[in-house]
């Protein structure tokens, strides 16, 4: 029988949003209680929303500060709750599911009889919820947490181009960079489907990046590596994806198809939903020699041979810029979407559109 705690845990992750709800089953509970002891699980139901010190938590639970300190550290240690120092105070957060603890279990790349175990509990809990969903009996998230940014150099110096389009001004305003592995790429490995594509290119921004180097999960880097890491993922034909904001980003993932969770899920989805940049591709049939280059780039399979020349769905076309950098004609580029999805400003902004949109079961 599931200790109770752990049914009150999952209800503490559910109120904090995320792109993964928790749902109640014992594959959930099996995940939980490896990444919780009995006495975190206890401590994260009662963490607020919002950030906390470990006195003023200690205080409201009638516990000494120094032994709650202590359980919190260890829990930011294992990638389940965030620390960040602000005017001399640290103050803590219990992650969500997805963004957040998925994504630290595997950051650092390590391989253990651990990271395999969680590698595991995280594929059964997976194929367990899209069991759910398939049977509409769990609640879905259906606005987007992350979103694509064009390959900067493919976007035509004639186009309007937001800052928030732009990957070099958020590297460049950047405070901190710190590098990665793919946490999804690295999983697919724990659970025996690799990738050759390159790993350590997971890009993280802020107070996030200052987080995973304290805690041992990533390294520094200049503006300078960070952008070179774009350059190299672009090369490698890897889709560059941020969290949905606007005014910040905390990461920039460098994204395969066959791993990355947002990528699937838009490969999987109707036309149009899912990750998108602000950008779709045109095709110059006049230039297009056909030599297909561009179709091996596209993982969204929005582009086809209709006899000698390219054709493109722009319904599935998510506006990466890939097959623009491949082609050697010049006969692709990127255009302004039309309607193009403006990333809600803040991370408050996207968990209350995320929160919005979650999408009950059929009755």
């Amino acid at each position: 029988m599931t200790d109770p705690v752990y049914e009150r845990l999952t209800d503490a992750l559910n109120a904090r949003g995320g792109a993964t709800r928790g749902i109640k089953c014992k594959e959930f509970f099996a995940l939980i209680e490896e990444l919780f002891n009995p006495e975190e699980a206890e401590l994260a139901t009662h963490m607020p929303l919002g950030p906390v010190t470990a006195e003023a938590l200690a205080a409201g639970i009638g516990r000494d500060a120094e032994e709650v300190g202590a359980m919190l550290e260890g829990m930011a240690n294992k990638g389940v709750v965030f620390s960040r120092d602000r005017d001399g105070q640290r103050l803590y957060t219990l992650m969500v599911l997805v963004p957040g603890i998925f994504e630290m279990q595997f950051m650092s790349g390590e391989v253990s009889e651990r990271t395999k175990k969680i590698a595991r509990l995280f594929e059964e809990y997976h194929h367990a919820a899209r069991r759910a969903n398939a049977g509409a009996s769990a609640p879905r998230v259906t606005f987007p947490f992350a979103r694509v940014i064009a390959v900067e150099q493919d976007i035509p110096p004639s186009l309007v181009v937001h800052p928030y389009d732009k990957a070099s001004e958020y590297i460049n305003s950047a405070e901190h960079i710190a590098v990665g592995t793919c946490y999804c790429r690295h999983y697919g490995e724990l659970v025996g489907r690799p990738c050759d594509r390159p790993k350590e290119v997971c890009l993280t921004f802020g107070p996030h990046a200052q987080f995973v180097v304290d805690r041992g999960l990533a390294r520094m880097i200049s503006k300078e590596e960070a952008l070179d890491i774009l350059d190299i993922s672009e090369k490698a034909g890897l889709v560059h994806c941020s969290s949905n904001t606007g005014k910040y980003i905390d990461f920039i993932c460098n994204c395969c198809g066959c791993h990355c969770g947002p990528l699937r899920m838009t490969i999987e989805a109707p036309p149009g939903a899912g990750v998108l940049s602000s950008f779709v591709v045109s095709v110059d049939e006049d230039e297009c020699m056909g030599c297909g280059d561009c179709l091996e780039r596209c993982w969204m399979t929005a582009l086809s041979l209709e006899g000698d020349v390219v054709s493109a769905d722009a319904a599935r076309c998510i506006g990466c810029g890939l097959c623009v950098s491949a082609c050697p004609t010049g006969a692709l580029a990127l255009v302004s979407r039309e309607n193009a999805p403006v990333p809600p400003e803040t991370f408050r902004d996207l968990n209350v559109r995320m929160a919005a949109s979650v999408k009950q079961p059929e009755q």
